[in-house]
């Protein structure tokens, strides 16, 4: 996760259209090197829609009008959305699908997935199948550096495989290459489908595969990443705070004691910290944006976002930034931020939680740092979350099959713990804390975050989310460097280009 540099901790107000353009392509692309014309080319690409935005932007504040009331939109029901497609219903009785034994002996499936720095662990993984497998299927691994060079692959139809892992927007991108099968008379079959994976009872059921769905799915859930608010349990147990903020008004008035602890100290360095400290990244919007309640929609392929939620989360981060309880860090990690007690609280993802252990371990005497949801005006709490899935090429029948093997042995407990153990993320498959039981009591801010009662909202999974999210993100950019008569301007500018963008990728 990359953060903003600013010298004082604030973000200069009035910057110029450049600057906004530069940071919001760093806010994406980091600090990867470019290397080639093909990848500047596919940069620019993806980000056409928000220099566009910034334009439109621009255009709207140049002009100086009064705020332009808008409606508010009803609110949606909060489940997983499927990518919109025409589907027949599938037969309500099955019939078991016909596994030759003799054709599947001996067929190889290529696995492609995004983590070449736990190649080894992954590869293990695939090896226990290739020796524990009653088929005779062989399995052989696929790995590439990151998800972004797993997308540009897919972009460019470079991926061969069999059964491909990643983020479940990227495999659902319009610019894939590769035909994948729908999973829905394999899921649903009654001898040799996965009906049984996915926990009842669990906090994700909800967005789990459902028995006969009427659209066809291309992807299962594997693992879902989360906005996470990283918490100096220890720090504020010094300042004299007793208990977690879950309430958006208790958590701003810890912010604000992290503030005055660090004004009245003798270290001048630290002055204007000690608060929040914003990553400003996609999840980061997406997490602000469910906290004050909003949902996601797609009608006729286009995202319905809430004018109410978008207001509320626009004026109590502008309120908070003004009021220095939260920060812009200079470094580009939060994590020795943290350990010194320059923040009290930053905003994080699962996958840093192995950065964060390294930095600041967790002693068993006491609770150093643990994960939050983050603050809601009810105090329950809200988390956002965006999946990782799998997905099989379509093939030959032989060939699917042996795929669908792999993927259901990769549905089980014991695979779905390994997996947590690589990526760091929530198994999809059940409850963090029983399906990963040892790693959870390793690592005990992994799971703190998920209480009872947190609201859980999952990005959508569709075609278009992989640049509706920075188009979302993009939004919250400016809340910080314009005042509020302004934030119904950048609502209409939002709206319009969640509209626009489908029609431009036809």
């Amino acid at each position: 996760m990359h953060y903003s540099l600013c010298g004082n901790g604030k973000v200069p107000v009035g910057f110029v259209v450049f600057k906004i353009i530069v940071g919001s392509l760093r806010a994406v692309v980091g600090s990867t090197p470019i290397h080639s014309r093909f990848f500047m080319e596919k940069v620019m690409k993806r980000f056409r829609a928000i220099l566009l935005l910034t334009l439109c932007a621009a255009i709207f504040l140049s002009a100086c009008q009064p705020a332009v009331p808008t409606a508010t939109l009803a609110i949606p029901t909060r489940t997983a959305t499927s990518l919109p497609a025409t589907a027949t219903p599938l037969p309500t009785s099955k019939p078991t699908l016909a596994v030759d034994r003799q054709a599947l002996q001996g067929q190889e499936v290529r696995i492609a997935f995004p983590w070449d720095q736990a190649e080894n662990r992954f590869s293990q993984l695939i090896d226990d199948f290739n020796l524990t497998n009653t088929w005779g299927i062989r399995a052989v691994a696929e790995p590439y550096a990151s998800a972004d060079a797993l997308m540009e692959a897919l972009e460019l139809g470079r991926v061969k495989a069999d059964v491909v892992i990643g983020k479940t927007y990227d495999l659902l991108s319009p610019q894939t290459r590769i035909e994948f099968q729908d999973f829905g008379v394999y899921f649903n079959d009654p001898t040799w489908g996965a009906l049984d994976s996915y926990q009842q009872g669990s906090p994700f059921e909800a967005f789990a595969p459902k028995a006969n769905e009427t659209l066809p799915r291309y992807t299962l859930p594997l693992a879902y990443d989360a906005g996470l608010i990283f918490y100096r349990s220890s720090w504020a147990r010094e300042l004299g705070l007793q208990e977690a903020p879950l309430a958006w008004e208790d958590f701003a008035n810890q912010m604000r004691a992290g503030l005055r602890a660090n004004l009245d100290d003798i270290n001048i360095v630290n002055n204007g910290t000690g608060g929040l400290l914003l990553s400003k990244s996609p999840l980061s919007a997406q997490s602000w944006y469910a906290a004050f309640g909003g949902t996601y929609a797609i009608q006729n392929q286009v995202l319905q976002l809430e004018d109410e939620a978008l207001v509320a989360s626009f004026r109590a981060l502008k309120q908070a930034f003004k009021e220095d309880l939260t920060w812009v860090g200079l470094e580009p990690t939060p994590y020795q931020y943290f350990t010194d007690n320059f923040a009290l609280a930053y905003e994080g993802t699962l996958s840093e939680i192995d950065q964060q252990a390294h930095y600041l371990p967790a002693k068993k005497t006491e609770i150093n740092w643990e994960t939050l949801p983050y603050p809601t005006e009810d105090g329950k709490g809200s988390i956002a979350l965006e999946s990782v899935s799998v997905a099989m090429k379509a093939g030959e029948p032989e060939s699917v099959m042996a795929a669908w093997f792999f993927v259901r042995w990769l549905l089980q407990p014991s695979q779905q713990a390994r997996l947590a153990e690589i990526n760091s993320l929530w198994p999809a498959t059940g409850h963090p804390v029983s399906v990963v039981p040892d790693y959870a009591a390793f690592h005990p801010a992994w799971a703190s975050a998920l209480r009872d009662g947190v609201r859980l909202t999952l990005a959508p999974e569709a075609a278009d989310w992989g640049m509706n999210r920075y188009i979302l993100q993009d939004a919250y950019l400016r809340v910080y460097d314009l005042e509020p008569e302004y934030f119904s301007n950048i609502i209409i500018v939002l709206k319009q280009m969640l509209a626009d963008f489908p029609a431009r990728q036809q």
